[in-house]
């Protein structure tokens, strides 16, 4: 069963959004989906705990470096697909997640002050490739981009991750207040009510391609395989 993991060593990168898009968007296929929140603000079960959470999505709160092996493995045994969410900060539990993941999404605004950040998550991942003796496959994920135009920054940071060889995927998390909405309401994009957001139809589309971009990444990593 694919285990992909949402890390980055800076908080506030869209990684729970992200997560939460990409299981809401998986879980509508029938397939049990499981996500770790290992994030020591828990902001996953406290959605888990609103109404309207889908039947065939899990949330298990981990607790510490000492667990996050454990919690993936029981995870990986029942579900189709296991997504962990990671703490913002560098840590050993960062590092065994990602060594057990098959797909590695490093969330990074289009801001030059995440640009460091995300080289140091890239980093982690090639030193714990060393550490397991097998690759890793990773992909940075813009998030937070403004749903009007791309900002200045966005493309000079896009353009260097291109011109350096840094693995991008291809969509990006657009700002959308339906992403924000269903973490007070409870529920997914595919659930709330289209009269009580802005952009739900652009927020579902917005899902629907990072799920299919991340569908594809980890089909290709397994035809090269």
């Amino acid at each position: 069963m694919p285990i992909i993991s949402f890390a980055t060593s800076k908080g506030g990168a869209g990684k729970t959004t992200s997560a939460l898009a990409l299981a809401s968007e998986l879980a509508r296929g029938g397939d049990k989906i499981t996500l770790i929140d290992a994030d020591p603000n828990q902001p996953l079960v406290r959605w888990a705990k609103l109404p309207g959470k889908p039947d065939n999505i899990e949330v298990v709160a981990d607790e510490s470096e000492e667990t996050i092996l454990d919690s993936i493995e029981n995870a990986s045994r029942s579900s189709k697909v296991v997504i962990v969410d990671l703490e913002g900060t560098a840590s050993s539990r960062l590092s065994f997640a990602i060594g057990a993941s098959d797909l590695v999404v490093i969330p990074c605004q289009g801001s030059m002050l995440d640009a460091p950040e995300t080289a140091k998550a890239i980093k982690l991942v090639k030193q714990t490739e060393r550490a397991v003796q097998r690759p890793i496959e990773y992909a940075v994920l813009f998030t937070k981009i403004p749903a009007a135009i791309a900002t200045r920054n966005y493309k000079d940071i896009n353009n260097q991750f291109n011109d350096a060889g840094i693995s991008v995927l291809p969509v990006q998390m657009i700002e959308r207040e339906a992403f924000r909405t269903v973490f007070s309401t409870g529920g997914t994009i595919h659930t709330i009510p289209s009269t009580a957001v802005s952009g739900l139809s652009a927020a579902q589309e917005n899902a629907f391609a990072l799920a299919d971009s991340v569908i594809k990444r980890l089909s290709a990593k397994r035809k090269a395989a």
